[in-house]
């Protein structure tokens, strides 16, 4: 019978961050638990919800912001989940690409936040719409077309309009002073997920890199990956 114990990790005033250790294999997972404010409700309005951005954008108290967003977490969850099943395999690789292509965390570079999870999710989606949704393809071109993405960061410039119009105007006040990287929540508009990092320069030389390896090297842009021969 293998053993397992549950340490408690970093904590911040709404959440609580635990790592689940198997002592046997020393495989580990962490998982966090959160505050959840449910503002909205189940079938909020549309001018709740713009209410609630609304809020966001002017509060200037980040714990009450923070606990605000998260009433927005399922609609992030939903956007995600609507992906077709190749596309979330795609996401899982990448996933991984950024789990083991990067160096641990030392006392030199403690201070580096790699993109979020839910940044690489936007990214892939992203690409994925760029190639028109395809429901099938393959995964190395997909993952070479992220990959050739990350390398050029500096242009990445991504807007979804489906929990709010181009003309509403906090998403008017934040696209006029955003700079890029750029990647607008798509339920909130008061936030770039680009934010949550500060290392593009190391994304892109990894990317660049792992482009260079076997898997990628000799590989070249097919239907309906073709636009990433101007990258």
């Amino acid at each position: 019978m293998s053993l397992s114990r549950i340490l408690m990790g970093k904590r911040t005033p709404l959440s609580l961050r635990f790592n689940f250790l198997c002592t046997e294999s020393l495989h580990s997972h962490s998982f966090e638990i959160m505050a959840y404010y449910d503002v909205l409700g189940p079938t909020p309005s549309t001018d709740l919800k713009l209410h609630l951005y609304r809020k966001l954008h002017l509060c200037n108290d980040s714990d009450e912001a923070q606990l605000c967003a998260l009433a927005l977490l399922p609609y992030q969850v939903d956007f995600v989940k609507a992906s077709v099943s190749r596309v979330k395999e795609l996401i899982r690789l990448m996933m991984h690409w950024f789990k083991t292509s990067f160096a641990s965390t030392t006392e030199e570079n403690k201070f580096r936040r790699l993109p979020s999870s839910y940044t690489v999710e936007l990214l892939t989606i992203y690409i994925w719409e760029r190639a028109e949704k395809p429901l099938f393809f393959s995964l190395v071109q997909g993952m070479r077309a992220v990959l050739k993405l990350l390398v050029r960061y500096a242009e990445i410039d991504v807007v979804w309009h489906r929990h709010y119009h181009r003309k509403f105007p906090i998403f008017v006040k934040v696209y006029q002073k955003h700079t890029r990287p750029f990647i607008l929540d798509p339920v909130n508009p008061t936030i770039n997920v680009c934010d949550t990092c500060n290392a593009w320069d190391e994304v892109a030389h990894v990317a660049r890199r792992s482009l260079l390896k076997p898997l990628f090297s000799r590989v070249r842009a097919e239907p309906p990956w073709l636009f990433t021969n101007d990258w």
